[in-house]
This record gives structure tokens, C-alpha cells and sequence, in this order.
């Protein structure tokens, strides 16, 4: 997904902490064509109240924002690149509880759309989620409040589609390619077109209809290649394996030698990373995480680098790359603190313009300052636990 934008914009991860008072820390690191990682203070902020990262899209962030605890959301699309946001207007309605969000950019106007379904009754609840979808689906059908900036207005959209069964438990950032917005839905992808309003769902390949330890997926990613085709990769008990979703000239040629429907099988596997291959590459790692036997849940994919070849990881604790031209596994950064458990640390890939301009808006934000430091990066979460340990012994 870090392939679309031109030579001198950026790439990287929003890290995103939050603290028991209920505010939050927003730490940026950018990652190098080869892999590479580091930190980038003068784009970190924080926030006196948390706000839930929702989407990234080309240098655009969604953000969306409890008012006063009354389970209503506020929305916010901040710019990275000349650090300011835009406040937008209320929903013209109450939905029912919102299951993903998405964000389109295309370097001028942008679009916030938020999915949710209607009851096939017609029986609406308030909106009471921060925006994470888990759970039971239903019978209902998939409908979208859509905002745009050419317009100023939110317009509702309503689809055939009807929800699935069961709605993702699971943290998969939403991807903005080809025009189209595309979520992890309950085993599917769920795909909106921006200018036609086209909505479709496709089965995704590890989709089970029974449950078992085997059918599980314990971590999973979308991303772009150079050529504009979506990747899906997740981890199962198995390995992380990450699939391509096939155009027509794929189809065109495995018809010719294969039978099937190409309604149904829509993806066509990429590479498989066995665990105990991962495990073999650098097994410090594990080691100092106190691994005596390897678990599958441990590990998630979150990106992936087609330059360097790189596919990002998240373990507890520590944020690492596999690079699979080389079979090298490394350490990015780590993100917990001695003598804490505290991993409750977020990570969102993003894509920003290189060139920064003045300070942020977005509410109360503060800004590190600093020089850009080498990896493996120590993200600054212990500083901010000792300022904070060290207020409450004062007081």
C-alpha cells in the first residue's frame, strides 16, 4: 500500500498510545525504501482526550472523537503534510452503530464514508461505538453516510448488499486504491467505488463457515502493489499468507489449464511465511519476549513494502520486519516499557507528503520537536510514563 504516491512523499506508521486518564500519544515513524525505520518527532503529537484512528489516505488522517461521553462521534480529517484539520459537520441523523470507516483522497477533494446496516425491520439504535466492529452481524443491509469536501454536505447511500453474519473482530485498516475504498468485513471485502456509488462484497480466501482452531485468523492487512492490485494477508495457525486479488487477465489465464467459478474464487495466493520459519530467522526476538513455545495469535501483519520486499509485524512489545528476499526477520522498534504490560499501542500505515508545513490544529495538540533518530527505534512512551508517574507523586 506505500506505492501509489510520488518520489517525495513518505511512508510510515501512526503510532497511537492511549493512558488511563484518557489521553493519547501519537508518535510517526517513517520507513525507508529499505525497510528501515525512524522516528519522526516534529509530526508526533498528543491529545488531552483520546481520538480513534479511523483511516488514512495520501496524507490524510480520519479521526474520530467521543463529545463529552455521550457515546455521539465527532469526525476530523487532518492533514499531515501542512499539519491542520477540518471539523465535520454532525451527521444529518443518528445511525445505527457504525462497523467501518473509510477516507478517499485524491490529492484535491476527499470523502468520509461510514458504514453501517439498517435493521431488515426497520428498527434503528443510536450510534453507541467508538468505531471498532466486533460481533454478531444480522439480517440488515449495508448502508453509508458519505461526506465530501467539494460539497460540504454528508448524503446517505443505501446498498443491496446485506450484512454478514458476523462482523470482523479484528483491526484492518481500510485501503483507498483505484478509486475505490476497500474493508475487511465478516470474512468478506466489502468494496465502494467513489464515482460510480458501485458496491460489492467479495469472499475473501480464508473464509470459513464453521468454526475450529484451524479456520482461525489471528492478525490480517490490506495493501496496493505498483501495478494497482489489492493484497490481502493474514495469520492463521499455519503461517501469514498473503493472497492477490486477480483482474481478468489472471482469470483469462488460469481458465485456460483450471475449472472454476470465477465468481467465487477471486484470489490467488502470493507467498505463505511458515512460523516456524519466521521463528528460525531470529529467534533473539523470541527469546527476550520470554517465547518458550510459539504461538500463532502472536503475531499480526500490518503492511508491507513492495520496494524493500518487507513485510511489517507486530509482536507484543515490538514492531519487526520480515524481508522476504532475504528471509531476514528484524526488529523495527519496540513499544513497551520495563516493569509495565502495557501494549495497548495501535498501529496505522500512512502515506504523507515530505515537504511539512507549520504547526497542527487539531485540538490540543503539542508537538516533540528533535531530530530524526536512528532504529531500533524506542518509541518515546517511556518518557511521557515517567512525566506522568512523576506528576502523581507530586500531587
Amino acid at each position: 500500500m506505500f506505492n501509489e504516491m510520488e518520489k517525495h512523499n513518505k511512508v510510515g506508521f501512526l503510532c497511537h498510545y492511549v493512558f488511563r486518564n484518557g489521553s493519547a500519544q501519537y508518535v510517526f515513524l517513517d520507513v525507508d525504501n529499505d525497510g528501515a525505520a525512524s522516528l519522526n518527532p516534529s509530526l508526533g503529537f498528543s491529545l488531552a482526550a483520546s481520538a480513534h484512528v479511523c483511516a488514512s489516505c495520501n496524507g490524510m488522517l480520519l479521526f474520530s472523537l467521543n463529545i463529552n461521553g455521550d457515546n455521539l462521534l465527532s469526525f476530523h480529517v487532518f492533514d499531515i503534510t501542512i499539519r491542520q484539520s477540518v471539523t465535520l459537520p454532525p451527521l444529518p441523523h443518528l445511525t445505527p452503530r457504525i462497523i467501518a470507516h473509510g477516507l478517499a483522497f485524491d490529492g484535491r477533494h476527499y470523502q468520509v464514508v461510514l458504514v453501517f446496516s439498517s435493521s431488515s425491520h426497520g428498527e434503528e439504535e443510536a450510534t453507541t461505538s467508538t468505531g471498532t466492529a466486533g460481533g454478531q452481524g444480522g439480517a440488515g443491509i449495508i448502508e453509508m453516510e458519505i461526506f465530501s469536501s467539494e460539497t460540504g454536505k454528508w448524503r446517505h447511500h443505501r446498498t443491496t448488499i446485506p450484512l454478514p453474519p458476523y462482523l470482523p473482530k479484528l483491526s484492518a485498516a481500510p485501503l483507498y486504491s483505484n478509486g475505490s475504498i476497500y474493508w475487511e468485513l465478516g470474512g468478506y471485502l466489502l468494496v465502494y467505488n467513489i464515482q460510480s456509488a458501485h458496491s460489492e462484497l467479495l469472499q475473501l480466501p480464508n473464509l470459513s463457515l464453521t468454526w475450529s482452531w484451524r479456520s482461525m485468523t489471528f492478525g490480517q492487512c490490506l495493501w496496493e502493489s505498483k501495478e494497482g492490485r489489492i493484497h490481502y494477508c493474514y495469520t492463521d495457525y499455519q503461517g501469514i499468507h498473503t493472497w492477490a486479488l486477480m483482474n481478468q487477465q489472471d482469470h483469462d489465464y488460469y481458465s485456460a489449464y483450471y475449472t472454476y467459478d470465477h465468481q467465487k474464487f477471486k484470489w490467488s495466493l502470493a507467498h505463505t511465511v511458515p512460523h516456524h520459519i519466521l521463528l528460525s530467522q531470529n529467534s533473539r526476538i523470541f527469546l527476550r519476549l520470554g517465547f518458550s513455545d510459539w504461538k500463532p495469535y502472536y503475531i499480526s501483519p500490518y503492511a508491507y513494502s513492495e520496494d524493500s520486499q518487507t513485510l511489517f509485524l507486530r509482536l507484543p512489545g515490538i514492531f519487526a520486519a520480515y524481508n522476504l528476499r532475504t528471509r531476514t526477520l528484524n526488529e523495527v522498534c519496540n513499544y513497551s516499557f520495563p516493569g509495565t504490560n502495557f501494549y495497548c499501542c495501535t498501529f496505522f500505515p500512512v502515506v504523507y507528503n515530505g515537504r511539512q508545513g507549520n504547526a497542527a490544529v487539531m485540538g490540543n495538540i503539542t508537538g516533540f520537536g528533535g531530530e530524526t533518530e536512528a532504529v531500533v527505534v524506542s518509541l518515546p512512551i517511556a518518557d511521557t510514563l515517567l512525566c506522568q508517574r512523576s506528576k502523581e507523586k507530586g500531587s
